[in-house]
Order: structure tokens, then C-alpha cells, then sequence
């Protein structure tokens, strides 16, 4: 079902007019400042859709990418606008709970998936998965929508977050290490605002 509904959006939406558009990864390309990453560190982008992030981190000499989202239509527009440098990342058109895709990867960047696992099962699947592909040193960066932003985005329920919350779903040696608040401003100028986690291995 999640398949089916991000494929349609990818299939009949233009993707620049959609919420969670940002002409820039702003926010995104501060916390990897802010975590030190480097080119020479393997990345994960969650549930990239379409987004431009890749692009940017192309440009900083970043070549072992690997993105991942559940509609090959999303991952298809990505392909076609980075051209001559569509063969740097890795594509994997997969469901982030299933664990067959995991590998090992320095820095995991989710800037708006896992507030859509409502379910328990899902969410503990998810971490599990972090805990696994996380490497001793590395970073993750989560976005959610915070306590004060939507319970809902692209006809979905959502789980809202606040450092509590996100530490209660933590497994393992994960730990909580900072946060940080931003507010995304939507195509149409709506305002909506996210929590960003950075957890590290303790």
C-alpha cells in the first residue's frame, strides 16, 4: 500500500509542486556540515523522492551514495536530472523496513520518513535497521514533524516528535545526541515545522 501511494504521487504530481519540496536542502546541508561529513564517507538518503540533496552532495565530491525510496518513478526523475552523473549512486526502489537492502553507511540522512511508520512494528524495523547499517563513528540525521506541526502530509497520518519521543524508539547503543528545530516553508508559503535528530552510537 505504501508503494502504491508514493508511486502515484511521482507518477501523476509534479514533484516541485508538492509540500516537501525544497529548491534547497538548506537544513539538510547545515547538519552535515554541523556532523563533519566528508566525500569520503559512505551516505544513505532515506526515502529521497526527488529531492535535489544528491545533486548537492555530488558537487562536494561525495561518490559512494547510495538512495533509496519506495516509487522507481521518484528515483527515475533523480536519474534523469543528475544526467552525465546519474551512474555515481546506488538506486534502490525498496521499503525501508525490509532489511535485504542493508548495508553499512557512515552518515544516514531521513529527512521525512519515519514519522509516516505509525505502526509499532514498522518503527522497531526501522531502527533495527539503523542499528545495523550504522557504522561504529557515523551519524544519522531524522526530520519529523515536531509536536507543533501537521499530524498529516500527503493524505497520511503521521506521528508528531519531540526529543523524548524519538529517545523512547532509540534500540541498542543509539543515542540522542542533539536536536534542532526548522520550519520548511511549503511551495505555496504555508509554513510547517520539523524536529531534526542527530544520534550517534554511544
Amino acid at each position: 500500500m505504501r508503494q502504491t501511494h508514493w508511486e502515484n504521487i511521482y507518477q501523476t504530481k509534479d514533484h516541485k509542486s508538492v509540500s516537501w519540496y525544497q529548491e534547497v536542502p538548506s537544513i539538510s546541508l547545515e547538519l552535515l556540515d554541523k556532523v563533519e561529513a566528508s566525500p569520503e564517507q559512505s551516505f544513505i538518503d532515506i526515502g529521497c523522492g526527488a529531492s535535489v540533496l544528491v545533486d548537492h552532495l555530488l558537487e562536494r565530491g561525495f561518490d559512494n551514495v547510495t538512495l533509496i525510496d519506495l516509487s522507481s518513478a521518484a528515483l527515475d526523475i533523480v536519474k534523469q536530472r543528475l544526467g552525465d552523473k546519474s551512474q555515481i549512486p546506488t538506486y534502490i526502489s525498496q521499503d525501508i523496513t525490509d532489511d535485504s537492502w542493508v548495508q553499512s553507511y557512515d552518515i544516514w540522512h531521513d529527512r521525512a520518513v519515519f514519522h509516516f511508520l505509525t505502526q509499532q512494528q514498522d518503527r522497531q524495523c526501522y531502527m533495527h535497521n539503523l542499528l545495523k547499517g550504522l557504522t561504529p563513528q557515523g551519524r544519522a540525521i531524522i526530520g519529523t514533524f515536531s509536536l507543533e506541526g501537521p499530524n498529516m502530509c500527503s493524505g497520511l497520518d503521521i506521528v508528531q516528535y519531540d526529543a523524548d519521543k524519538m529517545q523512547q524508539e532509540l534500540m541498542g547503543d543509539l543515542v540522542l545526541d542533539s536536536t534542532e528545530t526548522h520550519t520548511h516553508i511549503m511551495p505555496n508559503g504555508s509554513k510547517q515545522e520539523f524536529m531534526y535528530f542527530i544520534i550517534k552510537r554511544q
